[in-house]
Parts: structure tokens; sequence; C-alpha cells
């Protein structure tokens, strides 16, 4: 895991350009990324170390964003990669309940059906494949192709690109029920600190992207119908 280093405390302006600080924006989206997957031995070292939160800090400060910590802790992570992928299994994914779904289709109207391997299946898993197939990009078979961990990094592709528009069309149309997705995080049985910390940093994340790209954000009623419709499909 990278630790690029800040040189300066960024002005408003600067942390406000998406063309100066696109880069940051990219690792940002990368790392995050990272932190909603099933995690690995190597990501368990980078969070006991401290790796992880040291590279989010370091890319949020260069962005002028304040990330809470209330409702989690970057840096903790339990004495072994097993312990680690079970909190991420009970918090994801339903070993315990309640629990939050990190895959699109749930939060939405037209949620369909279970793939018989498992993985939910709506027009937003359908566009989200149709999106992968044209640029060419396979995906984990482990993940629907709607999982907020390929979303984030789908996103941090187009501004690699420097598809401005479309990223921000992409942010509008499909990252509009992370309220709701914090919501349920913030209700989970679940212990898993890192995992709430890691919903809570991407939900104020892209809260910020929608302001400083001139989104509108979801409305209270909004966010209240997505929350129960994920709460309903995932009884």
């Amino acid at each position: 895991m990278k630790h690029p280093t800040s040189n300066n405390n960024p002005t408003q302006d600067d942390a406000n350009s998406l063309t100066d600080r696109r880069k940051t924006w990219i690792s940002l989206y990368t790392l995050l990324a990272e932190g909603l997957k099933h995690p690995d031995k190597q990501f368990h070292r980078d969070v006991q170390d401290d790796s992880f939160a040291v590279e989010l800090a370091e890319h949020t400060d260069r962005l002028g964003i304040s990330v809470s910590t209330e409702n989690g802790d970057p840096t903790h992570a339990p004495e072994t990669p097993a312990a680690f992928d079970t909190e991420y299994i009970s918090l994801f994914e339903g070993l315990v309940t309640p629990y939050a779904p990190l895959i699109e289709s749930v939060y939405r109207p037209w949620h369909s059906t279970w793939q018989s391997d498992g993985l939910l299946l709506g027009p937003a898993a359908t566009d989200m494949r149709s999106r992968y197939d044209i640029i060419g990009v396979s995906t984990p078979d482990a993940y629907a192709d709607d999982h907020l961990a390929l979303m984030l990094e789908y996103a941090a592709l187009l501004l690699q690109h420097k598809q401005d528009s479309a990223y921000q069309r992409f942010i509008e149309q499909h990252l509009d029920w992370l309220p709701a997705l914090r919501r349920l995080a913030t209700e989970a049985a679940a212990d898993a600190p890192f995992h709430r910390h890691c919903v809570t940093a991407t939900c104020e994340i892209i809260a910020t992207a929608r302001k400083r790209n001139n989104i509108d954000t979801p409305n209270s009623e909004q966010v209240q119908n997505k929350y129960h419709r994920a709460r309903e499909h995932i009884r």
C-alpha cells in the first residue's frame, strides 16, 4: 500500500478542483474500494500497522474532506485475517442481522430476484455489467456487478480516463443510495468498527463529490424509501 505525502495544505479552490486533484480522487476511490472488499492477509496487515488509516487521512486532507470517526475505527483489525473477514460478513452479508448490504439492487424498486450463484440481480447490476463489458473489464465472481467496491473502482476508472461528465452522471444515477446504506450500517448488529468506518468515510466522501460537482443530494423522502426497500429485501 502506498503512502503518498502531501507537501502543502490545499486551498479551498485547489481542494474543489477535480482537474488539480484528479490523482488524489482516483487513489481515494481505489483505497475505499479495497476497504469494502473481503479483507485478505495483506490488507489485514495494512490495517493493523495503520497504513490504511494513514493513507486515507493523507488523501482526505489533500482534498479538504473531514471524515467522522464516531461510528467506527480505521485502525481496528482483529487478531487474525479470518476474524477480520467474519466481521465483514457479519456487517455486509448477513451473518448476523440486521445488516447493511453493499449491493445497489437491494435499494432499488426494480429489484428482481436472486441468481443461481446467490448474487442479487436487478437493473442496476445489468447496467453495471454492460458498462464493464463496453470497456472490456472483468469483475471478480465473488461480487455482484453493482457491489459498492466495484462501483468505486469504476468511478476511479472514469476519472483516470478523464470522462468527467460520465463520472458526474454515474455518481448522480448510481450512488444516491449511500445515505440509506449508512443508516443500515449504523443500525447493524455486527461488531465491525473498521468496516463501519469504511461505510461512513465512503458516504461522506461521495457526499462531498456530489456537492463539488453540483449534483443534487438525495432528499429525506428518497433516503427513507431506499432504506425501507432495503430492509424489506434483506429480511
